[in-house]
């Protein structure tokens, strides 16, 4: 028996109630079992509970053991105080509140259904990947789905409150924060952290006032990422560097350490010389980025703003004054739709959370219905179970799913794990 399935089974009241009475041997009835505290203090807050003739509204707190109660110190802690039920496996000692005053305690071990507690062990005993795999023929696909749609808004929900405190970080400019979880999507996760750093040291109110001017943005960009630092170089390195001269000592700029940013293990096209370059484009092609955002919910709009190339100057170089083989400098269709999954969806939808703008959260969410689905490892996972597999929207559920559920073990909390157990108690 573990607590984690002793909460589950408190929480939807999955045990026999008849004829329900304390250890104590006092009537019991439960009018609200309450809602599940998952901060400190005790586990469920809010219930309400008739014990004899008296009704108590209060707090349970749930054990494998009675005695789990001192093994847990809660005696020293103040917050355990207002428990007005100790739920139990086993009952097998009294706990006092105060000298010669007992909690009022409730034993389940002859209350709770073998078959549910056997079918939740062979869930969590299951050597395959994802605990469920074995059992999904059993659960219908109005289940899968319906929980498919509660991870998508529970990952978003998450995602916009790392937005909310980059905004938070700059006062309340939803344009500057923007700009830099632009800079992050284009770091990808090898560089994320440097074009962080690089967006923090460079306010996007500078690069706006010289977006009319490409070379200008670039030598912005360049140059607040450590790569303009040496004297000598090609004409191109020496237009930037004299740009950047200039611009860092009319602003009083310092940039970052050119070591922040990694070399190792990437693919050309994601060399930072050629994303920085690409941001620098996009920055110089769309001088109101706040605006080009909310001025139109089209996707086919955005998208031919963000399908950037980098300078020229790229096409035969991965880094400054090294010539090389001619490739491309365009974006690609990937890197683009992780720019809308990762930066301009959770953006636009932490705005309009904090706006209140309950129906434009499905708008916004919608725009993934247009995004292929993802392939990486995560979703690959998947790659031979029943799960929707059709865009983006379909893969972001999913990550959420396995690293949110699957992964820590919440298989309970997770509807097709719980439509699983409950399966066992259905007659």
């Amino acid at each position: 028996m573990n607590e984690a399935f002793l909460h589950y089974v408190w929480q939807y009241q999955l045990f026999d109630k008849e004829e329900l009475c304390t250890t104590a041997g006092e009537p019991l009835q439960i009018l609200n079992p309450g809602r599940l505290n998952r901060d400190a203090g005790p586990d469920f807050k809010g219930a309400v509970v008739r014990i004899g003739d008296i009704t108590w509204a209060g707090e349970v707190e749930i054990h494998i053991r009675s005695s789990d109660w001192y093994k847990h110190q809660h005696q020293t802690d103040e917050k355990y105080k207002m428990v007005t039920l100790h739920v139990v496996y086993e009952h097998d000692m009294e706990v006092a509140r105060m000298p010669g005053e007992y909690f009022p305690t409730l034993e389940l071990s002859d209350r709770i259904r073998e078959e549910m507690y056997g079918r939740y062990l062979q869930l969590l005993g299951t050597l395959e990947d994802l605990s469920c795999h074995p059992f999904l023929g059993e659960i219908s696909p109005v289940v899968v789905r319906g929980q498919m749609d509660t991870m998508l808004m529970e990952r978003f929900l998450r995602k916009q409150l790392a937005v909310r405190e980059t905004v938070r970080q700059c006062r309340g400019d939803w344009q500057e924060a923007l700009y830099r979880h632009l800079a992050i999507g284009f770091g990808m996760k090898t560089n994320a952290d440097a074009f962080e750093l690089l967006a923090k040291s460079l306010p996007y109110k500078i690069v706006s006032r010289h977006a009319a001017s490409a070379l200008q943005v670039q030598s912005l960009i360049f140059g607040q990422a450590g790569m303009l630092e040496v004297e000598q170089g090609d004409d191109y390195y020496r237009q930037l560097k004299s740009e950047y001269d200039y611009l860092r000592y009319k602003y009083q700029l310092t940039p970052i350490r050119v070591h922040h940013w990694n070399l190792l293990r990437l693919r050309p096209q994601n060399f930072p010389c050629i994303r920085l370059s690409q941001l620098a484009e996009l920055l110089h092609e769309n001088p109101d980025l706040w605006q080009t955002l909310t001025s139109r919910n089209d996707m086919s709009y955005w998208w031919r703003h963000f399908a950037v190339s980098a300078d020229p100057y790229w096409e035969n170089h991965y880094h400054f004054n090294k010539v090389t083989s001619r490739h491309g400098v365009a974006i690609g269709e990937m890197a683009v739709s992780l720019l809308f999954i990762n930066t301009i969806v959770p953006v636009l939808f932490a705005y309009h959370h904090f706006q209140g703008e309950e129906a434009a959260l499905e708008t916004t969410l919608d725009m993934l219905d247009g995004i292929p689905f993802e392939n990486n490892r995560v979703t690959r996972r998947f790659h031979d179970v029943p799960f929707p597999r059709e865009n983006a929207a379909d893969s972001q559920a999913l990550i959420e799913l396995y690293t949110c559920y699957c992964q820590p073990g919440r298989c309970l909390e997770c509807a097709m794990g719980d439509h699983i157990v409950k399966s066992s108690i259905i007659t």
